[in-house]
């Protein structure tokens, strides 16, 4: 049986960060362009991008590409008063049930970070909390698997060994080193910002 990994998390929770560690072993369909790159949409990157705006689109995947299958949505997606970008609330719980009818072991994964780094986040890229649509939304996953940011910079591969996802996790490639330098500058800065 297929198995899936779905992380989710508010904006600015770290989901990119997670998608690029999750997508990192090579037995795993996932997001292997963010691995090249520091940050791509949601919208219009990441590889279930179309399946989440429709989730019958699942029922015609090819789920016989890999045994092991990773997708990420930060729940909303957009901004506040944006025409170009507005505000869009994915269906977690209609795509969690259409992976499960395609015979899909699937299980969600929520990814957060200190509340006000992720306030100060949200307020500096989105002008708006959107904290609270999450928490909504939250309600709606069944036995979440929670995992914590802080914890990934502080124990790195041995925090992810410890972790018991349906995909298997690169959890000592010298890759995740990498991934977490790239992505611990804009966060020194956030955290500077928010002491001074």
């Amino acid at each position: 049986m297929p198995k899936m990994l779905i992380l989710t998390g508010p904006q600015g929770a770290g989901n990119h960060l997670w998608s690029k560690v999750f997508s990192l072993h090579p037995a795993v369909y996932g997001w292997k362009t963010l691995l090249d790159n520091y940050w791509e949409a949601h919208r219009f990157a990441e590889p279930f991008c179309n399946h989440w705006r429709d989730n019958s689109l699942l029922a015609e995947f090819d789920w016989s590409q890999s045994d092991y299958y990773f997708t990420s949505i930060s729940l909303p997606l957009g901004i506040h008063g944006s025409d170009a970008n507005p505000i869009w609330m994915p269906d977690i719980a209609g795509f969690v049930a259409a992976v499960d009818q395609c015979g899909v072991d699937v299980q969600v994964a929520v990814c957060g970070r200190d509340q006000s780094i992720l306030e100060h986040q949200q307020t500096r890229i989105r002008h708006n909390r959107t904290f609270p649509l999450f928490m909504d939304e939250l309600q709606k996953i069944r036995n979440p698997l929670f995992l914590s940011y802080e914890l990934l910079y502080l124990y790195k591969g041995q925090y992810l060994n410890s972790l018991d996802v349906n995909i298997p996790v690169a959890w000592n490639s010298p890759a995740i080193h990498e991934i977490l330098k790239l992505d611990r500058m804009p966060n020194i800065y956030i955290i500077l910002m928010i002491i001074y």
